[in-house]
């Protein structure tokens, strides 16, 4: 397995590298990488923006609003936050398997005494709170996934950002289900 660490914290950018390493490099290979995107909102490829993200206060803060290639919830991302991201075959897989990637940030939490654990299908949670979200495309015999570490995010801005399960707009989008969230630093 291949490791990246990239540098930047625009959101465009380190998009559009995960989109490169999906569908241009070498298919044998397998990649993983930690990233970061500061003042951000990533809306998931299926959501409606108007729903989800609060739009009048993001331009007022200068928060970049931008779509992966993945499905679900919106996220918002600082410099407290750690995003991952694993690019493998896929022909391994019958279908979506969360657990296959989220095992090993779990197992490595809890090596450093954080009681981390897989809830649901796509969330890792501490004491009931969520942590992180995952998300996953599979296209072409590949599978990209990835997911969010708050560590040290700022909580109450990202409340104040994203609009989970807003009545004021109907669509056939689909929506965020609102969470409890932590940090991990907690």
């Amino acid at each position: 397995m291949e490791y990246l660490q990239p540098s930047c914290t625009d959101p465009r950018w380190n998009l559009a590298l995960e989109e490169y390493l999906f569908t241009r490099t070498d298919r044998s290979a397998d990649y993983f990488m930690l990233w970061q995107n500061d003042n951000t909102v990533v809306v998931g490829k299926n959501q409606n923006v108007a729903e989800e993200v609060n739009e009048p206060l993001a331009r007022r803060e200068q928060v970049r609003v931008v779509r992966r290639l993945s499905g679900g919830g919106a996220v918002y991302h600082d410099l407290g936050n750690l995003n991952f991201t694993f690019i493998a075959d896929a022909r391994r897989f019958e279908q979506i398997n969360f657990t296959r990637f989220c095992q090993p940030i779990t197992d490595a939490l809890r090596s450093m005494g954080v009681p981390a654990q897989i809830s649901g299908r796509n969330d890792l949670t501490i004491g009931g709170k969520k942590f992180s979200g995952n998300a996953q495309w599979i296209q072409g015999g590949r599978v990209l996934h990835h997911g969010t570490l708050l560590f040290s995010s700022d909580l109450d801005r990202a409340a104040r950002l994203l609009r989970a399960g807003s009545k004021d707009i109907r669509s056939a989008a689909i929506k965020s289900v609102s969470s409890r969230i932590t940090n991990i630093r907690d």
